[in-house]
């Protein structure tokens, strides 16, 4: 009955938010910046000392204060073998006969140590959480790996690096999807195991999740409010811990015209637990590549029109940080490491977004050159489009192309290259190709006939 009337006054608080003298508040819990980050371990686990050091100067350039290691094990779906691959030395039972990917914690640890980085420990993942949620024995016995992992981790590194062994990091992406919305106790019970462990090693370490939200096939605003808040209550959240949901616009799970409503879904959730559980948000700093589907709009997002995953121009991320900070006391994102460092992407982003910190968190604004010399060649590939780099004060982020008034292609500029040219298979000379220029903070040059 507790946690019923507990429900009823968040979906109240929820529904008085969204009317419209609900929706007016400028007040800011934190600026619009982000002071952490994501870093899954495929990626690091190949780094030694000299890049590992170049990293943290880079990540402390930007001001990030928090790293989170996003999973030290994950295990292949049952169909598969079920095999785990493991990304740090381990005593854990189950683990070791796992798959070693190079071990990504202790290095990490030691550097953010030296560089006054907090880590959040990213515990386990398994691959058929998306396909069961809870709903099986595996969900549990992946949880107890986790707890186990939790004093491994502890014993081996609590000690020696006090400072940078800040805190856990629960990895399985609780959403509102349907299978993973039914068994709401079994998932807090699972993570409850994970909480006593803490408790047994040190209980002031804070415990960190990230959920997120979608828009397709999946339970509505109201029932996702509702089992938040019964998941919020049921586990055993310590003063401290944090709830930091994916505001998953990157990831296109939400469309920016429903950003507002999911940060009033988390706030209201949070506000009923019976402690103090901090709101941070997630905010995606990358724009995916979604393919077309017979049901889009239903179960996937519409597709982009970028093929492969990118990293998103600022105008739009600056966006979502200054709808972040009206509800979250913090923000961090997935992710600077794969999407931001000037040693993995070009570096025009990290470069705009520095400039804007020094700025006053004023975005620039100032628009790229036109591409010169734009030429129209008719091919035995078909119509090749060529044309001279335009000119940034930071740096070109994409070109992007039409054909005949429609858009035909975007033309990204990748770390270490710049690709000034793009070829149309089906392509006519007599068709009309236009071109724009696109910097890192969304200027561009306006549309450029080419040829």
């Amino acid at each position: 009955m507790f946690l019923f009337g507990k429900i009823i006054s968040a979906v109240v608080a929820f529904i008085m938010l969204m009317l419209p003298f609900g929706n007016n508040s400028t007040e800011r819990k934190c600026e619009s910046r982000f002071n952490g980050t994501f870093i899954q371990s495929w990626m690091s686990s190949s780094w030694d000392e000299q890049r590992w050091e170049k990293e943290v100067y880079n990540m402390k350039e930007a001001g990030i204060e928090y790293l989170i290691l996003q999973c030290l094990a994950d295990k292949a779906s049952e169909s598969a073998g079920g095999t785990w691959n493991v990304y740090y030395d381990s005593d854990v039972e189950e683990l070791k006969d796992g798959v070693f990917g190079g071990d990504c914690l202790e290095i990490a640890l030691r550097h953010c140590e030296k560089g006054g980085i907090k880590v959040f420990v990213g515990l386990n993942m398994y691959d058929d959480f998306w396909n069961e949620g809870s709903l099986s024995k595996q969900y549990g016995e992946v949880c107890s790996v986790a707890a186990q992992m939790v004093e491994d981790i502890y014993n081996k590194y609590g000690e020696k690096y006090k400072d940078s062994l800040y805190g856990w990091y629960f990895t399985p992406e609780i959403s509102n999807g349907l299978i993973r919305q039914i068994n709401i106790r079994g998932t807090a019970d699972g993570i409850n195991t994970i909480i006593d462990s803490i408790n047994k090693t040190d209980r002031t370490k804070p415990l960190l999740m990230s959920p997120f939200y979608s828009e397709y096939l999946s339970a509505g605003p109201v029932m996702t409010l509702a089992n938040y808040v019964r998941l919020i209550n049921m586990i055993n959240f310590r003063d401290g811990d944090i709830f930091a949901p994916q505001d998953a616009v990157g990831a296109k799970w939400v469309r920016e015209k429903n950003l507002e409503m999911t940060w009033k879904i988390y706030k209201t959730a949070v506000d009923s637990s019976k402690v103090d559980l901090k709101l941070w948000a997630n905010c995606e700093n990358f724009s995916s590549a979604v393919a077309d589907a017979a049901l889009s709009g239903i179960i996937n997002p519409p597709k982009t029109e970028n093929t492969v995953h990118v990293t998103e121009t600022l105008d739009r991320f600056v966006w979502q940080m200054d709808v972040a900070s009206k509800y979250a006391e913090n923000i961090i994102t997935f992710s600077y490491n794969h999407y931001y460092s000037p040693d993995a992407v070009n570096p025009a982003f990290i470069n705009t977004y520095l400039d804007y910190l020094n700025n006053d968190y004023v975005l620039e604004s100032e628009a790229p050159s036109a591409p010169g010399n734009m030429e129209k060649l008719q091919t035995e590939n078909g119509i090749e489009l060529k044309w001279d780099a335009a000119e940034d004060n930071f740096g070109i982020a994409y070109y992007r192309i039409e054909k005949d008034g429609k858009f035909l292609a975007r033309v990204e500029m990748y770390y270490g290259w710049e690709e000034t040219s793009f070829i149309d298979e089906n392509g006519s000379m007599e068709s009309t190709y236009t071109i724009e220029a696109f910097d890192a903070a969304g200027n561009s040059t306006g549309k450029v006939v080419i040829g």
